[in-house]
């Protein structure tokens, strides 16, 4: 598998290669000139599944700008061919012919390749799934199934103004992290060319996926069921921009609890009330 992988970064590389010699002529020649390419990629996990990886990318430039485009389409069959599950993710980036401070896509796919799967487990020093110790937690109405404290990380993120984590009711597990800022964080960027962007990716080894046509909002898949949303601007509330990381199944967890501790709340309201009516009943 892992010749594969090697195998497959190399042709990008030279894929990659031969773009940019094309696209430098391109630039002399003020022409518009477009490439494409596929790979695929099929693994046989322990369990007997099967992941299928089809990738397409287009590459265009009309001598001024260049735009790339890349759609992976994920696939998990069972050992008998039968789905069980499919995923289609879309990447864009557009930029200046030239310019040394964006990253291809092709390459940041092969950085991702070669990661190994690894999953992330923390978002500014908090750890997901451990305990918090902090004795500052309250309940938050905008998230009924957690509670909340601020905190203040080691590493503070220019611009940012506060920061908060929410644990799991019961056992304080961590399983969201926020950081928010007041003012718009460089308002002028609100794209892909946003350095918290750049940032995320290279942090994550992910990509950013836009969720929102409307407003500059992106997602990373960092693995593991853990994500991290990217808020840029506009986000509603008394925030502009908002960073929020958070555990799926901590989530659940936490809801879970929540409502072991609603129903052991019922139950000790029936019995303080059978009390009170018995109590009132000796005493008549």
């Amino acid at each position: 598998m892992k010749d594969m992988k090697k195998a497959a970064a190399a042709g990008a590389v030279i894929a990659m290669t031969a773009v940019v010699g094309i696209f430098a002529a391109a630039v002399s020649d003020r022409r518009d000139v477009s490439s494409k390419s596929s790979e695929s990629s099929v693994t046989t996990n322990e369990n007997g599944s099967v992941s299928r990886v089809f990738t397409e990318s287009t590459v265009t430039t009309n001598g001024n700008m260049v735009t790339e485009r890349r759609r992976e389409t994920r696939t998990s069959t069972d050992a008998a061919g039968n789905i069980l599950e499919t995923a289609t993710s879309e990447y864009a980036q557009s930029y200046t012919v030239g310019d040394e401070g964006m990253t291809p896509l092709a390459s940041r796919a092969q950085a991702k390749d070669g990661d190994g799967g690894k999953v992330e487990d923390a978002f500014l020093g908090m750890k997901f799934g451990e305990v918090y110790e902090g004795t500052n937690l309250v309940a938050n109405g905008s998230e009924p199934t957690l509670l909340c404290a601020e905190f203040k990380p080691k590493k503070e993120l220019a611009g940012f103004d506060d920061y908060f984590v929410y644990v799991t009711p019961k056992t304080h597990r961590i399983a969201k992290v926020y950081a928010c800022a007041k003012e718009a964080v460089e308002p002028g960027l609100a794209g892909r060319r946003h350095y918290l962007i750049e940032a995320l990716e290279q942090r994550y080894n992910t990509w950013a996926l836009l969720r929102n046509w409307c407003r500059p909002v992106y997602t990373f898949d960092i693995g593991g069921g853990r994500y991290i949303t990217a808020s840029l601007a506009g986000t509603p509330g008394r925030y502009e921009t908002v960073l929020v990381a958070w555990d799926d199944a901590l989530l659940t967890v936490a809801a879970d609890e929540a409502e072991a501790a609603r129903r052991e709340a019922r139950k000790a309201a029936v019995e303080k009330r059978r009390a009170k009516v018995t109590e009132a009943a000796d005493a008549f």
